[in-house]
């Protein structure tokens, strides 16, 4: 419903629900939608203010720009000074205006100054946003505005102002607009000859011949043993396991199953050795704090991806507790085959996370440690990566939201809060209480101190060790670990995904 309508449109709808009206389109749309499921939270007033706009002429002011028009003489260098561009910015801009993106400028005089209104097309999609510009009779740009996300307020520098200042400067220079050209202004093409062929005839003695009468039999069938030779050539395929050569697809692939099945008189089989070396079945404290000082980096340390991959972090606990059966298995493997995800919510707190950490420690004048990934001594298939150590008490968790990240925090804005007693505190139900408990557990530390940042406040939720908690949620990971998770383990590690249906 709402796609259809214009960034205009859907900002003005917004501000009659009193809802923010920042962000891109797509971002308007699903807050308009929000609204009408909520029925607009109960809201009737303009909460978020609204960024300030141009005092712009009447538009039957307004008149297409051509040769004859009278512009001020703006020239690059102006355009350089108000836009503060690099230079390999300043070449995308023009860029985007040589290849058409700009799709109509007009202009209205207005006593010394000049406005100008264009229509620049977006570079991905077929959006377009409207554009103004005021210029003074010097030539030089005061102010301006427009409609996609970084052009708010009166002083816009986005690259769609950037399209439409070199084309006024184009058409003061050479008195020439590059606009875009719709099909009816190209000249037809469906009888246009095609490029003649220049090329000097082939002689016919260099043309293929297929080649007859050739009988090649360098050694006679009928002196094959074809029993052991086939066993002999499956043999030497299957020695090849890295190999991709097409013939290896008519035989099956080497049975693994078998050396555990068969191979009964090792010390130690091949499961058992791969859940020694990932350290799944004992770990030591001294191995475990090493592990934990030579991760301090997390995600810019190849050793805490490494160690992550093959055990339950904290961060998933909440999704296991809460798992139908009939998914388990599934959820098992994408755990272990897990993509890296990007979304604007991620990115936001990638970028926020260190900012929010700072200015705790600044604000409540603490010492924060850095610290990497803690395994459980009990169960060393489990695993955490807090944000940070206060002492040996106390862990350090930061939560940035990205729906909220321009509002104060409280219950309504932030859904994983709640009011107890005129206390915030964390919801027992939500992701983030599993997690914090799944920490606490891990580091063995007793008190977690919640850090929520948005771009308006900062609070703190302190969180204590809810051991009867933690027993019902390691009771269902237990379940998952030995049912599942290391069934994929085992699967994807040491028998590399070998097809059940070809063991006999």
């Amino acid at each position: 419903m709402y796609s259809k309508y214009r960034i205009k449109e859907l900002k003005d709808e917004l501000r009659k629900r009193g809802a923010s009206l920042r962000g891109k389109k797509a971002d308007l749309v699903d807050r308009l939608e929000f609204y009408d499921q909520n029925f607009n939270f109960g809201r009737s007033e303009n909460t978020d203010n609204d960024d300030p706009k141009m005092q712009l002429p009447l538009g039957e002011t307004y008149r297409d720009i051509n040769s004859n028009t009278i512009l001020p003489p703006l020239d690059k260098t102006m355009i350089r000074h108000y836009l503060c561009y690099t230079q390999k910015k300043i070449d995308t801009a023009m860029q985007l205006y040589e290849t058409r993106h700009l799709l109509m400028a007009r202009a209205s005089v207005v006593g010394d100054n000049t406005f100008i209104k264009g229509y620049c097309r977006k570079t991905m999609k077929s959006l377009q946003y409207e554009v103004d510009i005021l210029i003074n009779k010097n030539g030089n740009p005061e102010a301006s505005q427009c409609e996609c996300p970084a052009g708010s307020g009166t002083n816009a520098l986005c690259k769609h102002v950037a399209v439409l200042l070199f084309g006024i400067e184009n058409m003061v220079r050479e008195k020439l607009l590059l606009l875009q050209e719709v099909c009816t202004q190209k000249l037809q093409q469906f009888n246009v000859p095609s490029k003649p062929y220049t090329g000097s005839p082939v002689k016919a003695e260099k043309f293929y011949r297929r080649k007859r009468n050739i009988i090649f039999e360098p050694y006679s069938l009928k002196n094959i043993d074809r029993v052991n030779y086939n066993t002999r050539f499956s043999n030497l395929i299957l020695g090849f396991w890295n190999s991709r050569m097409p013939l290896k697809q008519l035989y099956e692939p080497a049975n693994p199953y078998a050396l555990i099945n068969d191979h009964t008189y090792t010390n130690m089989n091949p499961e058992e050795q791969f859940l020694k070396e990932m350290k799944l079945n004992k770990i030591t404290k001294e191995e475990a704090d090493l592990i934990q000082n030579n991760t301090i980096g997390q995600s810019e340390c190849p050793d805490w991806h490494k160690y992550r991959q093959v055990r339950l972090t904290a961060s998933n606990f909440h999704t296991i507790c809460n798992l139908k059966p009939k998914t388990m298995a599934k959820y098992a493997s994408e755990v272990i085959n897990k993509k890296e995800f990007k979304s604007r919510a991620t990115s936001h707190g990638l970028l926020n996370e260190k900012i929010a950490l700072r200015k705790y420690a600044v604000e409540y004048d603490l010492l924060i440690k850095p610290c990497g990934i803690f395994i459980s001594l009990e169960r060393p298939y489990l695993a955490a990566s807090p944000d940070g150590l206060l002492s040996t008490e106390t862990i350090i968790e930061i939560k940035c939201p990205y729906a909220s990240r321009y509002q104060t925090i409280d219950p309504t804005s932030t859904p994983y809060l709640e009011l107890i007693n005129g206390i915030l505190t964390l919801k027992k139900t939500s992701p983030y209480y599993y997690q914090v408990q799944g920490q606490l557990y891990c580091s063995g530390r007793s008190y977690c101190n919640v850090v929520i940042y948005t771009y308006k406040n900062l609070k703190v939720v302190y969180v204590e060790k809810d051991n009867y908690f933690i027993s019902s949620m390691l009771a269902k990971l237990d379940c998952f670990y030995n049912n599942y998770f290391k069934c994929a383990l085992l699967e994807n590690h040491v028998y590399f995904n070998y097809c059940k249906s070809f063991i006999k």
